[in-house]
């Protein structure tokens, strides 16, 4: 009786509700590193910009 029609095929939709989750959880997860990643970069970007314009305004040293 376990492997009637009607039991796999409630198996099968339980399989494609789990793997449709894992789905979902595994881009939040890609989305939230890449917009690590991201932010770092632009962080970094700044940081470096900025002291590029302190580097360049500064006085010359004599």
């Amino acid at each position: 009786m376990a492997n009637s029609p009607r039991s796999v095929l409630a198996s099968a939709i339980g399989w494609l509700i789990v793997a449709v989750i894992v789905f979902w959880l595994l881009g939040l997860v890609a989305g939230w590193i890449g917009f690590v990643v991201r932010s770092i970069g632009w962080l970094l970007l700044i940081g470096l910009l900025i002291a590029a314009y302190l580097a360049i305004k500064a006085p010359p040293d004599d």
